[in-house]
């Protein structure tokens, strides 16, 4: 058994017409003497399909113990415990102890709770523990129901939020603070039983906490030691970006552009709320907000014009083409003065939501938003512009017979612009192709410096006029044998 490697497809499995011929005690022994002697994989998850429906409330410490291992363990446990007493308590524990990616794993399974495993949870968790699972549940798309009205959970955020030092005294501390306040204006937290004006008021206590003598010292000193850490660097644009006011929003629509931090590697989203209300947390459960880029676009975005077009606001998790997006039918009414919206997702049976907005207050709203690129670093400025200006010139990449891709600067590495290219064309099954790019490095900073930007944008622009990119850039897409059709030679790396 020992030489074999453990597969998803290679499991045990039960229905009431065929087992194994074990009573219930049998199958216990085996199980557990899998789970306390196994030293493989396949040991252990076989260990625990047995155990599976027999599980007891005695079982618990052991399969925490053995959740810990992470991956496809801690997903087999999940179930498991959801069987046991006192769900909520374990599936926390394993949450707090586990590393950050495997605690989406639990974070999910809390978010199934019922109501009445939720609220023992909740009533066993002080201050802090309350409000550092806020944050662990702001990473995951689905509001759960616990989290809906809470009173317990609005109370505790607001005593946090007067006492900063709950969430820390270094820099990954200050990070919570911001994703917390973030959930609130934007998130599941957003959805808690607030009194009038509370929302608001917390949400200026914990951006006050940034600019507390101690948390800019804290950001300093972490600056000084490395001009170019990225977490200092955002925790210090934080506050500078953020709008005292946020959490008190206007009637009708307001337009927010949030940038989580780089350790998160998440990209920035486009968070749309309608008279307060967090649009794509309420309708869509199984994705997050779109990128700027997008809905913000010049002729795709949300301007609306005197034909109505369609606009995702969201899109799933996994993919458009598996779950779908949450879709805006975009349209404007001369005669009222309206812009209306009918917002649904594209999978499953939901039913439409309409909105309706004054058309010129959404306008000044979408315009506004559209200007304000005051939340770029500075590599993704240079992609922005190098995009725009490769757009209005096609003829700058069509002398080489390439087309542009598009140009970019991911969250998780935001030091460089990368520019993407197809040569000769896009993706075309009846012709050979291939996709180039092409890197250059733009640290960040404190203060994006347009002069900068511009010198790195012109810089590559004059090299693209005198020199084929196919010459410099990396083959980073297509097939060997597109490459040999082309004359070109694949990278002897992927």
């Amino acid at each position: 058994m020992r030489r074999i490697q453990y597969h998803w497809g290679l499991r045990l499995t039960y229905d009431n017409d065929a087992d194994l011929g074990l009573q219930p005690e049998a199958t216990r022994t085996i199980a557990r003497h899998l789970l306390h002697q196994g030293v493989t994989q396949l040991e252990v998850m076989i260990g625990l399909e047995l155990l599976a429906p027999v599980v007891r409330d005695e079982d618990i410490d052991l399969l925490c113990t053995i959740a810990l291992l992470q991956g496809d363990y801690g997903y087999a446990v999940t179930g498991m415990l959801s069987a046991c007493a006192n769900p909520g308590r374990s599936l926390h524990w394993l949450a707090v102890h586990s590393l950050p990616r495997d605690q989406t794993t639990y974070t999910d399974a809390l978010g199934t709770l019922t109501a009445e495993d939720a609220a023992a949870l909740l009533e066993a968790l002080d201050t802090q523990a309350l409000v550092e699972l806020l944050r662990m549940m702001s990473h995951r798309s689905h509001t759960p129901n616990w989290i809906k009205g809470n009173k317990r959970l609005a109370v505790a955020l607001a005593l946090a939020a007067k006492r900063p030092a709950l969430f820390g005294t270094d820099l990954p501390g200050l990070v919570g603070l911001t994703q917390v306040r973030d959930d609130l204006l934007y998130g599941h937290s957003a959805f808690l039983d607030f009194t009038a004006g509370l929302r608001a008021a917390i949400a200026r206590d914990l951006l006050a906490a940034l600019g507390t003598p101690g948390a800019r010292a804290l950001i300093a000193a972490a600056l000084t030691r490395d001009p170019h850490d990225g977490e200092a660097i955002w925790l210090h644009r934080y506050p500078e970006r953020a709008d005292t006011d946020d959490g008190d929003f206007p009637p009708g629509l307001a337009i927010r552009i949030a940038v989580p931090a780089p350790s998160t590697g998440q990209e920035p989203r486009t968070h749309l709320l309608a008279d307060g209300v967090p649009i794509v947390t309420r309708l869509f459960n199984i994705g997050v907000p779109g990128m700027p880029g997008r809905l913000l676009h010049p002729e795709r975005g949300l301007r609306a014009g005197t034909e109505p077009h369609e606009v995702w606001l969201a899109e799933a998790d996994c993919a458009e083409g598996c779950c779908g997006v949450l879709s805006a039918r975009v349209s404007s009414d001369e005669a009222t003065g309206r812009v209306h919206w009918e917002v649904k997702a594209t999978r499953g049976r939901t039913k439409s939501t309409r909105f309706a907005f004054d058309a010129g207050e959404y306008a000044a709203e979408v315009e506004r938003a559209a200007a304000d690129h005051s939340w770029e670093w500075p590599a993704l400025r240079a992609a922005r512009l190098l995009d725009q200006r490769l757009r209005d010139d096609p003829g700058l990449l069509a002398r080489w017979d390439c087309r542009l891709a598009g140009a970019a600067s991911w969250s998780a590495d935001r030091a460089v612009v990368r520019l993407l290219l197809w040569h000769p064309e896009p993706p075309n099954r009846d012709r050979p192709w291939l996709q180039f790019e092409h890197r250059i490095t733009l640290p960040d900073a404190v203060v994006v410096d347009d002069d900068v930007v511009e010198v790195a944008v012109a810089g590559l622009l004059d090299r693209l006029r005198t020199t084929d990119p196919t010459s410099f850039a990396t083959v980073c897409g297509g097939s060997p044998a597109h490459a040999a059709a082309l004359g070109i030679p694949w990278p002897s790396r992927r």
